[in-house]
């Protein structure tokens, strides 16, 4: 299967997934992730078997970034740093004039396939935020919405984890390997093509973060 019938499925998946509950929200959002990551092990036990050379670089998408606002909110960095965690990317936020930017690093496969799980999420937890605090502030929205961020990335990092885990024998070295040298060409191309500084640190309301994290945790993989 190609990258672009991979990621046909997963927004077919997506767009079924209607369901204001927070729950099943995320459980569809796992099992897009279970299909995106099934596919990159799948391309790379064939890249494997056939000796091929991946033809899809790695990139600094700056031309194309994530997401652009004169401020980037905190929940929204976190979402993208959690989505490009699990699908062979780096984040970074960066600064364009009077505006920000969150800016992709990966190959173009993974990075379409961050900015898909992006776009619907980004509604869905916006969505959750406005049904769970109707008439709070800001400030009360935004640590819910990382609360809500923190516990879906849980559930899409153990999706990422238990396909792995069903790997065995020869197949699971492949794919060690294979992700292995992904993570070390990602930080060779972060330490010669990039200069990251060190992230600004996060401070939001407990209380809601602890609701917002409830919303999105206690959730079945599926």
């Amino acid at each position: 299967m190609t990258p672009e019938k991979a990621l046909d499925r997963v927004r077919k998946l997506l767009a079924l997934a209607t369901s204001p509950n927070v729950h099943e929200a995320a459980s569809a959002a796992a099992k897009a992730q279970e299909l995106i990551t099934r596919h990159r092990l799948e391309q790379w036990l064939d890249a494997e078997r056939g000796a091929q050379e991946d033809p899809d670089p790695i990139v600094d998408a700056r031309a194309e970034p994530l997401d652009v606002a004169r401020r980037q909110r905190p929940w929204k960095v976190v979402l993208a740093v959690a989505l490009a965690e699990v699908n062979g990317c780096l984040a970074y936020t960066l600064s364009r004039g009077s505006d920000e930017a969150i800016v992709l690093v990966g190959r173009g496969r993974d990075r379409a396939a961050v900015a898909t799980l992006w776009a619907w999420l980004l509604k869905r937890i916006e969505w959750l935020s406005a049904t769970h605090g109707e008439g709070r502030p800001r400030r009360w929205h935004e640590a819910f919405r990382v609360g809500a961020v923190d516990a879906i990335a849980e559930r899409l990092r153990a999706t990422e984890a238990a396909a792995h885990d069903e790997a065995q024998g020869a197949a699971l070295a492949i794919i060690d390997r294979a992700l292995e040298a992904e993570r070390a060409a990602l930080d060779r191309f972060a330490e010669e093509h990039l200069r990251l500084g060190r992230g600004r640190g996060l401070r939001v309301d407990a209380a809601a973060w602890k609701k917002g994290r409830a919303a999105g945790g206690g959730l079945k993989l599926p």
